[in-house]
């Protein structure tokens, strides 16, 4: 068929299922190179080429076809053989799946395959082919792996970065106020309580390196539209948050990973393919660079270290800020000069000594002698910051002939195919001589739907499956009116590939019995070959094999995305990239940790890092406009259902209507109210199931952010010269995505506080007679209708004195104050505003917000944060989250004559109780209820409401709890229970203490939800001013 008679409904499923095709063949090659004698493996790669080869010479694209048919015949060498599994193979290949997916691409963009380089692919194959060297591309030795076109940007970085440098140079230093000298020693007392203060800042990261880099004007890149930027954003922060995860496992564990040394090459190979496809010649010069080290390391030139592993992290870093500087909505990129990084791995490739980049050396250095007084001080404390054509295939049809079995199933099936076979052999060889020949093609119709039949009743489902598109092929056809002359090579290839499945099927089933007989399967007949030269299994230098597969086109690789739960992916906040998916849908899209806008006491060289950070904002901003989510297809499909039982509920009110219309004044009002009764009962059953199925879909695994906490344990280990050990669990635990977008700064301020402040020093804790390795737990698990997540650490725990004496020192509260305070209310200290000392940005703490900043964003999402910690043992933070923010259960109540709504989950229960049997304890009400003590303290006088009746002698009371903690509430009235709709209350009521949000009740009334978490600490707190105060004062009614 020639693309003159073009077909875009043919053109759209050949390219869905050519993308099918090559998401297949690439993990395929990876587990073949882990395992080169899997022929089952070999044969899942073949046909997928195969297939591939057929559909695109059927359609006339011819340099797809020639591509996929050279790429085939060296897969073929490997299934009978003749040729062995290699590096140089596998890259080649590679090459090959890279340019393949280029020009479908470039099919879909634009109807035609483009002018895609696969002729240097080709010879490549063809000298392997031959038994020859692979020819390696002309490119000066200083080159990088980048289009002709990008070649003079690549020779100006050099120019350019020492112009930016001499700029920096010239760059005033930022200036810096020393700190109060009474907050400083209140800052040291902070510490050997436990607590993180950003008293210092630790040497400067590569994260921090990386914003000092000088800025390269922007340029136009190669996308079509913001989709396709979008995407390419979405697929680098999943590869970049993998490639992290799998850097830090190889670190822990260097020694026989050659699968994970094969993950991590395939990210940055994956990278550089869609890097080089929207022409970002950084991004693109960079991911070719670490690809060719990690060749390296494939075969065995280079040995996995510390010093790598950290040149390598510092790629990554290097990828995440060139990533943020992309422009979707500009279509444009503001990239930097990356020319130190890439002549660090340049050098390391050649066996040079392997290091972080002299310049990032230098700057820590100076750094370091800058804060140098300050660390001493520090000391004093216990934290310390720190060839030819393939023949065709055999025409004629061989005899499978069954092996001697006791198995019946396998005879009938072993004679039945190959009854089949033989009709479909003799209607080919009729339909090559005429190819109109109808009864031919029926009948090869038959045959093969009589093949699909008798695999699905052995279970074959794969080859049932491929039989099946066979005949589809025939189907579509006879029906158009096609010539089968020309369609009969690509019916005899797949026919042949049908056959050689059945065969191993029979094989594999008849082998037990053929061992037992001694008698030998015949082979099936086949028509030789040309020979082939043997290939010996020669390795070529990395240097000369990788550039060799990348230069031959432009990349078109894109990550292949995971078939499960992904995190869905969250958004960028501000300088934080995503938390995703999920994968298995996977991951959401997490960042390895929250991105530093700029080091707080920078280098000398620090000052380009401002003009860095805000080209980066631009692209950001954008990013987090388009919000998406990957749902399990299950998922949407019940949905599909649900909605299909709704339009008959629909249809069957319609028909009550319709006969009540009918029936004038003869109704019979009992049956119409049956049919509303059922009706109204199925909608009620079906609009249930629908939210639960939209909550389902909004939910999304905590994995996603848990994932980038393991390298900012390791980043802050190494630092501080402490050995932690980071545990998670519970990472598949589920939560709403607009929540675990959020959680992500809180919780890596917690985790920082943990190492770096709660974690002792190795000295320290050997004389507390603990191991020498600390161990942060990081949990996630279901607790009622929410989700608690806990960071528990076996540090030193937090001294409640300490915490009065530095809160008393730093003004947050009172002597008189302080001495009313129990061990559990000191610990709440520390998220009082004021209590921390100044924010200063860092590597470890990402923007640095205060524990009352992490109280202020968890409560704006419904939770609680709670503390509890042991001197000498430990501490744990419990985050209580809610499992939506759209719809909850509450208990309606009456207080004043308003209705109120308390969110179910914080009900223990409610009870009667007589109100003689108060009591007063410390100056609060209380009652003995079941052997506990319980305060009590009515719910009008919080909200600082008049009491329109005396108090009764029965008080009804709502006990709340809040983790661990109990209050009983009077109210007037218990009303019901019922499920309602969370709206937020805007920013003029948002400050309302002791209320969470609002809903709109049936008859369109608005109710206020109570904040019960925010109810125990007014309830408990002397300087609460909410029941007669002037917040008290300004309570809204409940009815608005």
């Amino acid at each position: 068929m020639s693309q003159e008679f073009f077909d875009p409904e043919l053109f759209a499923d050949f390219i869905a299922e050519a993308k099918e095709h090559l998401e297949t063949i690439e993990p395929n090659l990876l587990e073949l190179e882990k395992a080169p004698d899997n022929l089952a493996l070999l044969n899942d790669i073949f046909r997928p080429m195969h297939s591939l080869k057929g559909a695109s010479g059927f359609l006339g694209l011819n340099r797809i076809n020639q591509l996929a048919h050279k790429s085939e015949n060296i897969l073929d060498e490997l299934r009978k053989g003749t040729m062995v599994v290699t590096s140089e193979i596998m890259d080649v290949i590679l090459a090959s799946t890279d340019a393949l997916r280029q020009m479908i691409d470039n099919l879909e963009s634009t109807n035609a395959e483009g002018d895609v380089e696969i002729e240097h692919i080709m010879a490549q194959i063809d000298a392997i082919m031959a038994g020859e060297v692979a020819p390696q591309p002309a490119a000066e030795p200083e080159a990088v792996d980048m289009p002709p076109a990008e070649e003079s940007v690549a020779a100006e970085a050099p120019a350019e970065a020492s112009a930016y440098a001499e700029t920096a140079e010239q760059a005033e230093e930022a200036d810096s106020a020393p700190e109060d000298a009474a907050d400083e020693d209140a800052d040291k007392q902070l510490n050997g309580a436990g607590i993180k203060q950003n008293s210092g800042e630790p040497a400067m990261s590569g994260k921090d390196w990386v914003l000092t880099l000088p800025e390269i004007p922007s340029y136009t890149l190669t996308a079509f539209g913001e989709g396709h930027l979008k995407d390419f954003i979405d697929e680098s922060n999943d590869t970049i948050e993998n490639l992290t995860n799998a850097l830090l496992d190889l670190e822990e564990n260097p020694i026989g990973r050659d699968e994970l040394v094969n993950d991590i090459f395939r990210f940055f190979h994956n990278m550089k393919g869609n890097s080089g496809i929207i022409g970002y010649t950084e991004l693109n010069a960079l991911t070719h660079e670490a690809e060719t080290l990690l060749n390296n390391v494939r075969q065995g030139k280079i040995t996995p270290t510390h010093e790598l592993i950290d040149l390598l992290l510092l790629v990554v870093d290097v990828l995440e800020a060139l990533v943020q500087r992309i422009n979707i909505e500009g279509g444009s990129a503001t990239p930097f000069i990356i020319d130190p990084v890439v002549k660090q791995l340049q050098i390391a490739q050649t066996g040079g000594p392997i290091s972080l980049p002299t310049e990032l050396l230098e700057a820590q250095a100076s750094q370091n002698g800058s804060d140098q007084q300050e660390a001493e001080a520090d000391e004093a404390v216990a934290e310390t910051a720190p060839a030819g054509e393939h023949a065709p295939v055999e025409v004629v049809m061989p005899t499978i002939i069954a092996v001697g079995t006791e198995n019946e199933d396998i005879d009938a099936f072993s004679a039945t195919v190959r009854q089949q076979f033989e009709i479909i052999h003799a209607g080919l060889e009729t339909l090559k001589k005429d190819g109109s020949h109808k009864e031919s093609i029926d009948a090869l119709y038959r045959c093969l739907m009589a093949v699909k039949n008798a695999c699905a009743f052995m279970e074959f489902e794969e080859i049932k499956v491929y039989a099946e598109r066979t005949a589809g092929i025939v189907d579509q056809g006879r029906i158009s009116g096609i010539d089968f002359e020309l369609m009969v090579d690509l019916l005899e290839q797949e026919v042949a590939i049908i056959r050689d499945m059945i065969q191993q099927k029979i094989d594999s089933a008849s082998a037990p019995a053929a061992a037992a007989a001694e008698a030998p399967a015949p082979e099936a007949k086949k028509e030789e070959s040309p020979a082939k030269p043997e290939v010996k299994a020669e390795k070529e230098p990395a240097a000369a094999s990788a550039p060799a597969v990348s230069t031959a086109a432009p990349e078109a690789a894109k990550p292949q995305q995971p078939a499960t739960a992904e995190p869905a992916a969250a958004k960028p906040v501000a300088q934080e990239k995503p938390a995703e998916a999920a994968k298995p849908a996977a991951p959401a899209k997490p960042a390895a940790q929250a991105k530093p806008a700029a080091p707080a006491k920078p280098a000398a060289p620090a000052k380009p890092a401002a003009p860095a950070a805000q080209a980066a904002a631009p692209a950001q901003e954008n990013h987090k406009g388009s919000s998406t989510i990957r749902v399990d297809h299950e998922r949407l499909d019940h949905l599909m259902n649900l909605i299909g039982e709704l339009i008959i509920n629909r249809n069957r009110y319609t028909l009550i209507a319709r006969s009540l219309e009918d029936s004038g004044h003869d109704v019979d009002i009992s049956q119409v109210a049956q049919s509303l009764s059922e009706t109204t009962y199925a909608m009620a059953r079906i609009s249930d199931d629908l939210q639960d199925t939209i909550m389902k879909v909004r939910m999304v695994p905590v994995s996603s952010v848990f994932s980038r906490f393991p390298r900012l344990v390791r980043d802050l280990s190494r630092k501080s010269g402490k050995e932690v050990d980071l545990v998670m669990e519970g990472e598949e635990t589920e939560l709403d995505k607009s929540v675990v977008e959020v959680i992500g700064d809180p919780l890596v301020h917690l985790i920082r506080n943990s190492v770096d402040h709660g974690i002792e020093s190795e000295e320290q804790r050997l004389a507390a007679g603990k191991p020498a390795k600390g161990k942060v737990v990081l949990r996630a698990f279901h607790k009622g209708n929410s989700v608690a997540i806990e960071i528990e650490d076996d540090g030193k725990g937090i001294d409640p004195a300490k915490m009065r004496e530095i809160a008393v020192r730093k003004g947050v509260i009172t002597p008189e104050e302080a001495a009313q305070l129990d061990d559990r209310e000191s610990l709440e200290l520390i998220f009082a505003p004021g209590f921390s000392s100044a924010e200063k940005i860092t590597d470890i703490s990402g923007r640095g917000v205060g524990m009352d900043v992490v109280r202020t964003n968890i409560k704006n999402l419904k939770g609680s944060v709670n503390t509890y910690s042991e001197v000498g043992k430990g501490t744990r933070f419990t985050l209580s989250l809610p499992l939506t923010l759209a719809i909850i259960d509450a208990l309606m109540v009456n207080v004043s004559g308003q209705m109120y709504a308390i969110p179910l989950d914080a009900v223990s229960e409610t009870t009667k109780i007589e109100a003689e049997r108060l009591t007063d304890v410390k100056g609060r009400k209380a009652v003995t209820l079941r052997g506990e003590v319980l305060g009590v303290v009515e719910l009008s006088e919080m909200l600082g409401l008049p009491r329109t009746d005396p108090l009764p002698d029965v008080l009804s009371v709502v006990v709340i709890h809040d983790n661990e903690r109990r209050l009983g509430l009077v109210v007037d009235r218990l009303l019901e229970r019922q499920e309602i709709v969370i709206k937020p209350l805007g920013a003029y009521l948002g400050d309302l203490k002791g209320i969470s949000g609002a809903t709109i009740m049936g008859d369109g009334s608005v109710i206020l939800i109570l904040d019960p978490h925010e109810i125990y600490i007014l309830a408990t707190s002397k300087a609460s001013s909410m029941g007669s105060g002037e917040q008290g004062k300004q309570a809204v009614s409940a009815r608005m």
